[in-house]
């Protein structure tokens, strides 16, 4: 069969963009495997796992896959915490769990987590990777100081250049040559991994399966970021559920064969699209590349210094960092500030888990408490001649649990100093309990304080919410159903008789 012009460019395109990353992910796939004490060969075999099985059944077509920076120091604590059994047994469980998830349709929820909280949590996984290395640098401090000057400075030079895999071959001749050291990566078996199953029987499975959900997690949120980002290259769109199913089918089976697990990696993808990958293949011949190159410098690669590899990932944690985007939202919002500074801290001195957790609760507060804001307008009000001061308050929008003790905290701060609040439901087209109850707290409140809140604009069928939960009594059923200037009326001859009392 003949291949037509735009055929032929798309194979030509794939086949060089699968290529061209390989020579990116074969210095991450040996560092992150060391890093996260599963070793270096692991991490090579679950990039080739990942990269090939991935694209294969995934739904990003040109999206490459493999072990990443985020995942692998997940993967750190879990090996610390539970030993490499542990860790294996939770990397199969995480892809099963990717599959089922896919399979439910669970996609579009994933990426709820706030954009500044995945800010934090990347900026924090940066300083932890590097610090995790400082070991490395100790070792061998001129040899990881010229990989880190390499790593940044061969782009300068040319941005085409693979300076990843320059950096490690220039990094390990001058180790054999001037700066000898005892700590190397040590032997890549060149047979196809033995499969691996872990002794679950022996493990406590609740904390195995609270680690498998955390890392499917991850994993499928990093993925669908960069599935993301590959859209906005490529002008396509990814299918998330399918995108879920091929990680967890990869990750499953790097796993199974003792290899670390892995997620779409931003970096990878954008420099196989960059070079021309549009399509599935890209990411198999990624992976068989790196397969051949194992198979042809397996032996070379064994003496790779560990000084090499954490001047790599030094300098990779470094790029991780979001400098630019920390600084856009920064300046454009205080609130993103403190959220990207909270899960930053709680990522490097807790857990990942842990950081997500804080910092989408933050992001979810500081919502409400915006809400609450937007939805809440004061109207002044003329009190010249009354030393009772009268504030009018219309809220703009349902008064639903999610908003209604961000407009009462609200009211609170704004109300201080008056004697008299009106309160105006005419422009909230749904009240639903909770903001009845609310209300009924603040009304309440005030009038332990010697204040009174009149509430109007209602309508009848949440008046007579009111009036079954005992908040209102019916004393001002005419008001509480009448319009903002009969409240205000009202408001004012309330504040005339308290002067006259």
């Amino acid at each position: 069969m003949e291949l037509n012009g735009e055929t032929w460019q798309k194979l030509k395109g794939d086949v060089i963009g699968g290529i061209t990353v390989s020579f990116v992910a074969l210095p991450l796939a040996l560092s992150f495997g060391v890093l996260s004490g599963a070793g270096a060969a692991a991490g090579l075999y679950g990039a080739i796992f990942t990269g090939i099985l991935a694209p294969m059944f995934g739904g990003t077509k040109a999206q490459i896959s493999g072990p990443t920076g985020a995942m692998t120091v997940v993967l750190v604590e879990m090996f610390n915490k539970y030993g490499l059994d542990g860790l294996f047994a939770a990397m199969i469980l995480a892809g099963l769990i990717q599959i089922l998830m896919g399979i439910f349709k669970l996609g579009k929820y994933i990426r709820l987590i706030p954009h500044p909280t995945i800010i934090g949590f990347t900026n924090g996984i940066g300083i932890l990777i590097f610090l995790k290395q400082i070991v490395y640098l100790k070792d061998s401090p001129i040899l990881a100081l010229l990989v880190i000057a390499l790593m940044f400075g061969l782009p300068l030079i040319n941005k085409k250049i693979p300076y990843a895999i320059v950096a490690l071959i220039i990094g390990t001749i001058v180790a054999k040559g001037w700066l000898p050291t005892e700590l190397v990566v040590g032997e890549i078996p060149l047979v196809f991994p033995q499969i691996y199953i872990p002794n679950f029987g022996a493990l406590n499975m609740v904390d195995i399966t609270k680690a498998a959900v955390v890392l499917a997690l991850l994993g499928s949120i990093e993925s669908l970021l960069a599935s993301l980002i590959v859209d906005e290259m490529t002008h396509t769109k990814h299918d998330s559920d399918r995108e879920i199913i091929g990680q967890g089918i990869a990750n499953f089976v790097a796993a199974i064969f003792g290899n670390l697990i892995g997620t779409g990696a931003i970096v990878r993808s954008v420099v196989n699209v960059n070079a021309g990958g549009r399509g599935r293949l890209s990411g198999i011949i990624h992976g068989l590349v790196l397969l051949l190159m194992i198979l042809k410098f397996g032996p070379l690669a064994s003496t790779i210094p560990l000084a090499v590899l954490g001047g790599i990932l030094m300098a990779t944690s470094v790029k991780m960092i979001e400098y630019r985007e920390t600084y856009r939202l920064a300046s454009a919002s205080k609130e993103a500030l403190a959220v990207i500074t909270v899960t930053t801290i709680l990522t490097v001195i807790t857990d990942l888990t842990t950081a997500v957790a804080i910092g989408t609760l933050l992001s979810a507060v500081i919502l409400m408490f915006n809400l609450g804001n937007s939805y809440l307008k004061e109207y002044p009000v003329d009190c010249n001649g009354f030393d009772k001061r009268i504030k009018s308050f219309t809220i703009e929008g349902s008064l639903f649990f999610g908003v209604s003790d961000a407009i009462v905290t609200t009211i609170e701060l704004k109300s201080k100093g008056a004697d008299i609040i009106v309160i105006n439901l005419m422009n909230s087209p749904a009240i639903d309990t909770t903001g009845i109850i609310v209300l009924g707290r603040i009304k309440e409140q005030l009038e332990q304080m010697g204040k009174k809140l009149i509430i109007t604009g209602m309508k009848e069928g949440t008046y007579e919410q009111f009036i079954k939960l005992n908040i209102l009594d019916g004393y001002e059923k005419t008001i509480n159903l009448g319009r903002i200037a009969q409240a205000i009326s009202y408001a004012k001859q309330l504040a005339i008789s308290q002067l006259n009392a």
